[in-house]
């Protein structure tokens, strides 16, 4: 007991000490990019929103807002930020408008009709409260991938961290 005590207040300690990097300032969203972009299309997208926990157990997106949105010069400075752990100053909504949105069900899983051909970012966010010394605590956060989607084919992605 003694021990997983001081285990935790290292650990508590020494979260307070690492260095979170400013926000990343994205560039401009190039209108000319955005339509571009092909409007219609037969493809299709399917998957499942997930997290595992430190001990394994699985959290699902469950209810969870799930955007697929078109991979442009802009949405891939979004994408590099995340991939950075890197939270973003602000986001420009003209990106997000420009792709798909739903909801996840009770178990995480999506899907998207009529998208058009392309490369895309699936993003999402998977969040549940577990109890710490101090009470209950907000854990997850936002997950995303990148896919590539053709006309007539259903692609399948997991979305997970």
């Amino acid at each position: 007991m003694k021990k997983s005590l001081l285990l935790m207040a290292v650990a508590l300690a020494l979260s307070g000490c690492a260095h979170q990097p400013p926000p990343a300032n994205l560039g401009f969203l190039s209108a000319a990019e955005y339509s571009a972009l092909p409007k219609e299309g037969t493809g299709a997208v399917s998957g499942q929103v997930f997290m595992r926990t430190v001990g394994g157990d699985v959290r699902y997106g469950a209810g969870s807002r799930v955007l697929l949105i078109p991979a442009t010069s802009y949405s891939a400075q979004i994408y590099s930020a995340y991939l950075r752990n890197q939270a973003v100053a602000s986001v420009d909504t003209r990106a997000l408008e420009a792709g798909k949105k739903t909801q996840a069900d009770g178990s995480g899983n999506f899907s998207f009709s009529k998208v058009p051909p392309g490369s895309y970012y699936i993003l999402s966010d998977v969040a549940w409260q577990a109890p710490t010394a101090y009470g209950l605590a907000l854990q997850g956060g936002a997950i995303m991938s990148e896919l590539q989607v053709e006309n007539d084919q259903m692609t399948t992605v997991m979305v997970t961290k």
